[in-house]
């Protein structure tokens, strides 16, 4: 290989297939159509005279060459964007970029009000795309770019991503208002006598059923849905309860809520970022706004890694 006549953009479609295991998640991933992607991927192949990447099912499988290059590829292009992070002159009131943020429903319900409001007078030129990926996509989404920043009770993003906490929800226990079963005090018997609706969407069911478990106790589940939005339109509609946390469900007519008859871990908020966007102008920006109108003026804690070296503060 002769580095003179190496494309280095070609470089950048390396990295993010290898990230993602996906041509077409990078595609989208660094703004490139599918055949400008695929030729791409084609001109790394022979310049480097390896396939690089073979097809595994819906994914792509790095061959011996692909992991030996990966790492230091990697670092080299974080230490470019790095570079250009400190010089970028990022300007809110004339930008017209759009933001991937991974929300929870407690998330949308809290900060994108909030967010909204405030860049229609700061930044009217700036888009917010909220959107819901698998788990197992948080990592490779915020790594690659493709999401700017996660938003919600997330315990999974440990080693190579900063957090910073934004607050506490607790969890309650909903139903339609003048539910014939849960007249008076919400006791653990009634709430297990009653069925149950539960979401998939956060920690929440995991949760109460650790609880239970301890008490081995089971609830009657008669129903499981994708997000607490729709728990909370069926429970109104029926004689099912669901346990949310409180803020997923603000505001919304036809509920009552009770404590629950046992104690729970609050749900604890925070905004996560991959290293990579730390000192990147646009999100530190973001990142501040955010924490600004969620935190209102309070003690902010400061943002920090997650994972081993939790502990230690970013400067």
């Amino acid at each position: 290989m002769n580095i003179k006549n190496f494309d280095l953009n070609l470089l950048r479609v390396f990295v993010v297939v290898y990230r993602l295991r996906s041509v077409s998640h990078a595609a989208n991933a660094i703004g490139l159509t599918q055949p400008a992607m695929s030729n791409a991927l084609r001109r790394l192949r022979e310049q480097c005279n390896d396939p690089l990447f073979t097809r595994s099912g819906r994914t792509m499988e790095p061959t011996t060459l692909a992991h030996t290059l990966f790492a230091p590829l990697e670092a080299a292009l974080a230490g470019i964007e790095t570079c250009f992070a400190h010089v970028a002159d990022f300007r809110p009131d004339s930008s017209n970029r759009t933001f991937r943020l991974l929300m929870s429903d407690v998330g949308e319900m809290v900060v994108l009000p909030r967010l909204m409001l405030a860049l229609s007078s700061v930044a009217p030129g700036v888009s917010i795309e909220a959107s819901r990926l698998p788990h197992a996509e948080y990592a490779p989404a915020l790594r690659s770019g493709e999401a700017d920043l996660a938003i919600g009770n997330i315990g999974f993003l440990n080693t190579g991503f900063y957090q910073q906490h934004l607050f506490d929800d607790r969890y309650l226990c909903i139903a339609r208002k003048g539910h014939p079963g849960l007249k008076g005090k919400l006791t653990l018997a009634r709430y297990l006598s009653v069925g149950h609706v539960v979401s998939t969407a956060g920690s929440t069911d995991t949760l109460v059923e650790e609880v239970l478990l301890g008490r081995k106790q089971q609830r009657d589940i008669k129903l499981t849905v994708t997000h607490y939005h729709r728990c909370a339109a069926i429970v109104m509609q029926s004689d099912l309860i669901a346990t949310v946390p409180g803020n997923a469900v603000v505001g919304m007519d036809g509920l009552e809520t009770h404590e629950l008859p046992f104690r729970m871990p609050q749900a604890r908020v925070r905004q996560f970022w991959h290293r990579r966007a730390h000192t990147d102008a646009a999100h530190k920006w973001l990142r501040q706004l955010i924490a600004q109108l969620i935190l209102d003026g309070r003690s902010r804690p400061r943002a920090h890694v997650a994972g081993p070296r939790a502990q230690h503060h970013a400067r």
